[in-house]
């Protein structure tokens, strides 16, 4: 393992975290919980002429005294309670009619705006109910859901008219005080006026001090490092610099400093960047506020270098000026370090409000904050607002559906989020400090729950990556391993396996399987139109693709390590080039006993995972064969796909192996669709064989339909063992009953590009249309001459 270093060089951590300290030392009773003061209310917020409660707001008789819990109240020390929708407030074509109403509009507003909420659904009209509950201390880490009632809020919903809730509006919306119209001493858990004109910066040091003295270690960088067995980036990753932003240039990182980090959307147009011809000007002390360079250094980057001074930070990476673009080597080095530069980062500031590199970040000055409180005047002296939340605008903007910025925002352990004009810190012991909302106790602490590492036993979560990478967007495909690189380090390290175009082969076969999550075609060159990545893997795919073991088998890892041994059979080989017949074995580091296995038996005699080898699996069918032919791909103009960075044997990306070969008829099918799972666009069609019967069913993207009118003969491949339905009883998860052949259905490429249902010759390749499953028994009901043994090259 490499040495961590906890070396303090280069300029000190941020200058008020003793402040942080000191401040909650002054106050013998609540400490830091007492300096909470309170900004005047938003100018902003006045009645308007003619304002009044409509009749059905009236009704409520709302007051301030309502929105706290007092000795005596039923809610008073007990438990939060699931939301009851006892206020009907009406239809939303009528709320939004009555402008003058001061809750009508701050309801629409809450909800997401009044042109968010639409008045008819399939049309229903939309009516608006609300709930009481409350808000308050939560006692229990362990069930951060449960919390002691201090204070009321109202919950607003948007639903039909039958009852079905609208999609697409704030998330979980709260109304409650202004915290300036308390009734009594305490302000917690009430909205806090915000500054109109600009984000608080001294609030935001205020986070990063309360995060260095309260959580320490919790939220220290040192983890990560530990957890993906990395070291600081100044000793791994060759000429790391970054911005000095006291002498605003670019500097050799200090080994072992402390930096803060960029994660930003490029977005469209040439950028200025650091190359091989400008590297020494930059490097000049103030060379990045000269006339030369100023005006060419995107205002985003401007901005990110202005909060880092604000924050107390002499250092900041940015890729497009810390990464010298046209220096290959140095470069790729760095790309595939981004786990580590972005984990090891004391803070990563994400400008997620930013539409691109040259938007800048809203409420960084004077006058740009571009957004106001909603804050609304029932009465006077009396105040409700809305408890906005960060996600409801993240989910919204081009930062959450880009894929270079999924692994920065993913290894960050501290993050301080720019978006909607406002600023949010995030860390290890916070879900969320906002500027609006005070700080709970707990998360000050660092005594409430803790945001989890992954769980290396738990196979879903790493799933979970590829699935959520596989739908952010890039403007040049073939940066898809590029920009996944640190994921597919992190996984490489804990799955202890090497990866194959986006896949981890310790468990090849089963991540074979993944199934598209919404339309999908395949992803293509700009310039030539070329494939990117293989048809097997997600990565040759736009669209979201869900590699699917945790909801149809089990999440344990341990599990899986045993169950997929006598479950497969093929043994991958990878191509190692177009113009050579060399393979070469798909790496997996198992563990030492795997190598152990392989060296001790023959190949002949073991699996992929080193299991005995089923001679009689497909009954009296020789399966021997298993080591690959020197067979030539019979293209003029094969595909060279996009080189994955991480991986052990990058190879050609064309599978070679052997498996069994089946002809089978697609059709409309006869059978009700049973999944449960989450759904996709995908046309099913049902598999038939030679008795006619129905024998399992198969998905395809409606694009291949207009191409192939069914029924069809087509070629299907027989991958592995699997079960097809979501799991229900995981105790007898092992049972035969349940377990089916997966089946790939395959689309062969002869010599001149030309598509086919059947490989005729040994010499063209294939590639995947779709997976499907068919019953154990029925490989024997192959159309044709029958089912056969066949080597196959898939691209």
């Amino acid at each position: 393992m490499l040495a961590i270093t906890d070396d303090d060089s280069g300029f000190d951590f941020w200058e008020t975290a003793s402040e942080g300290r000191s401040e909650a030392s002054d106050d013998d009773d609540n400490g830091v919980y007492a300096d909470r003061k309170l900004l005047p209310v938003p100018s902003h917020v006045a009645p308007r002429p003619g304002d009044r409660l409509c009749h059905v707001c009236d009704k409520l008789k709302l007051s301030p005294q309502q929105f706290v819990v007092l000795p005596g109240d039923k809610e008073w020390n007990k438990r939060n309670k699931p939301d009851k929708l006892s206020l009907d407030l009406g239809k939303v074509h009528d709320m939004k009619t009555k402008t003058y109403c001061p809750l009508c509009r701050l309801i629409l507003q809450s909800l997401g705006g009044p042109d968010q909420v639409p008045i008819e659904v399939d049309g229903e009209s939309v009516v608006v109910v609300m709930s009481w509950n409350t808000n308050g201390r939560r006692p229990d880490p362990s069930a951060p859901w449960n919390h002691i009632p201090e204070v009321r809020i109202l919950r607003p919903y948007a639903q039909t008219e039958s009852g079905m809730y609208v999609d697409g509006l704030s998330l979980f919306p709260e109304i409650t005080l202004l915290a300036n119209d308390s009734p009594t001493n305490s302000t917690s858990y009430f909205i806090r006026p915000i500054r109109p004109s600009m984000i608080d910066f001294s609030l935001v040091r205020k986070w990063l001090g309360y995060c260095q003295a309260y959580h320490g270690n919790k939220c220290w960088r040192n983890l990560t490092l530990k957890e993906l067995n990395r070291s600081h980036p100044s000793k791994e990753v060759p000429d790391f610099r970054c911005i000095d932003v006291e002498h605003n240039c670019l500097v050799k990182l200090p080994q072992g400093s402390r930096y803060a980090t960029l994660s930003y959307v490029w977005g469209q147009g040439k950028k200025f960047m650091t190359v091989k011809s400008n590297l020494r000007s930059l490097e000049k002390p103030q060379s990045l506020t000269s006339p030369e360079y100023l005006a060419q250094i995107p205002a985003t980057i401007r901005d990110a270098i202005h909060v880092t001074k604000e924050i107390g930070m002499r250092y900041l990476w940015v890729d497009s000026l810390c990464i010298v673009q046209d220096a290959f080597e140095t470069k790729v080095a760095a790309i595939q370090a981004m786990d580590i530069v972005y984990s090891a980062a004391n803070l990563v500031i994400v400008a997620a409000g930013s539409e691109h590199a040259d938007a800048g970040i809203a409420g960084v000055y004077p006058g740009t904050r571009g957004t106001s409180q909603v804050v609304e005047e029932i009465a006077p002296g009396f105040r409700l607002a809305a408890r906005t939340r960060y996600q409801d605008a993240l989910k919204k903007a081009s930062y959450s559906t880009r894929a270079w910025t999924y692994q920065e925002s993913h290894f960050a352990l501290r993050t301080l989020i720019f978006i909607n004009g406002c600023a949010v810190f995030r860390c290890r012991n916070n879900d969320a400090w906002e500027e609006h909302i005070f700080e709970s106790e707990n998360e000050v602490s660092g005594e409430g729950p803790a945001l989890r590492s992954l769980e290396r036993n738990d196979i879903g979560q790493y799933e979970g990556l590829m699935q959520e990478y596989s739908s952010r967007a890039l403007s040049f495909q073939a940066d898809v391993y590029n920009a996944f690189a640190g994921v597919s380090r992190q996984i490489k390290y804990q799955l202890n396996t090497d990866i194959c175009h986006g896949l981890p082969t310790i468990y090849f076969d089963w991540f074979l399987l993944w199934r598209p999550l919404s339309l999908q075609s395949r992803r293509l060159l700009e310039t030539t139109g070329q494939p990117v990545g293989p048809s097997w893997s997600w990565s040759g795919w736009v669209g979201c693709s869900w590699s699917h073991m945790w909801d149809w088998y089990n999440r344990s890892i341990e599990r899986i390590d045993k169950g997929i041994q006598k479950r497969s059979w093929i043994v991958w080989y990878q191509r190692q080039g177009h113009d050579t017949t060399e393979c070469e074995r798909l790496a997996r580091f198992n563990d030492d006993k795997d190598v152990a296995a392989e060296s001790i038996f023959n190949i002949e005699r073991r699996n992929f995972y080193g299991h005995r080898f089923q001679k009689r699996r497909f009954g009296s069918i020789n399966c021997s064969r298993r080591e690959p032919s020197k067979l030539v791909v019979a293209s003029t103009n094969p595909p060279t796909y996009a080189l994955d960075i991480v991986s052990h044997h990058s190879g050609s990306g064309f599978l070679q192996f052997w498996t069994l070969s089946v002809i089978l008829r697609i059709s409309e099918p006869t059978s009700e669709d049973t999944y449960r799972g989450p759904t996709d666009k995908r046309e099913r069609l049902g598999i038939f064989g030679s008795s006619g019967r129905e024998l399992g069913t198969i998905g395809v993207q409606p694009g291949w339909m207009d191409e192939h009118p069914v029924p069809e003969e087509r070629e299907f491949i027989l991958l592995c063992e699997a079960r097809g339905e979501r799991a229900e009883d995981h105790d007898s998860l092992d049972e035969e009953p349940g377990w089916r052949y997966m089946v790939m259905m395959l689309e062969w490429r002869d010599g001149n590009g030309d598509r086919h249902a059947t490989g005729s010759t040994p010499s063209m390749y294939a590639e995947r249309v779709a997976v499907g499953s068919i019953g154990k028994a029925d490989w024997n009901e192959s159309l044709g001459a029958g089912p056969s043994w066949k080597e196959v090259i898939l691209g």
